[in-house]
């Protein structure tokens, strides 16, 4: 049946809307063009061979079967630009909470094109970042949610190493150590990974 493909693939999106981003389903997508491309094909055919000497009922019978084969076309385009919309909302998404570097299990889920919108996303906001401020720039991907307190206690998922503040002092962050930190200078790292927030 037309479009079933089509359908699969969004469905597919829908189910793992609890993973940051599901890897891109290359063939999937492949079949789908293929089926438009077939459907393109029949209709063209059917309308080329059409002959002036047919009937008016056989005309409206083919004119039918020429009109759903498009609507299933359509359909699927619908499909296809849904499905890559709703990735590049997650990957959008994802920079908001990550910053510039994808951790590497999401950036596998990437096909090459992703990966080049992901760049240019990124370097389109840093760039308009910068010039906030009279050109001073502010960081906008800090401070998403605003701060019950200025510092927070940290726990170090990872070894790191050395740390410098902005008032000159160096944190070592080693595995499992725990630090009582400024949230403004350590909330890029919380959003990394590197360290979580201990709630008390």
């Amino acid at each position: 049946m037309f479009g079933e493909k089509a359908i699969e693939l969004i469905k597919d999106l829908i189910r793992s809307k609890n993973e940051p981003l599901p890897p891109y389903k290359a063939s999937e997508v492949r079949e789908v063009i293929d089926e438009m491309n077939a459907l393109f094909e029949m209709n063209q055919k059917d309308v080329q061979s059409q002959s002036q000497t047919q009937e008016v009922e056989s005309q409206q019978d083919l004119f039918t079967v020429i009109q759903v084969r498009h609507s299933a076309l359509l359909w699927n385009k619908r499909c296809l630009i849904a499905y890559h919309y709703q990735r590049l909302m997650r990957l959008k998404q994802l920079r908001w909470e990550f910053g510039g570097v994808l951790p590497t299990d999401i950036r596998n889920n990437l096909n090459d094109h992703e990966v080049v919108w992901f760049n240019s996303y990124c370097s389109n906001l840093a760039t308009y970042m910068s010039r906030l401020n009279d050109g001073r720039g502010i960081d906008l991907t800090l401070h998403m949610k605003a701060p019950k307190r200025l510092y927070v206690q940290v726990r170090c998922l990872l070894d790191y190493g050395d740390y410098e503040l902005e008032d000159g002092t160096t944190a070592v962050l080693s595995k499992d150590s725990t630090h009582y930190l400024p949230l403004q200078q350590c909330e890029k790292l919380i959003h990394q990974g590197i360290l979580e927030q201990i709630l008390t």
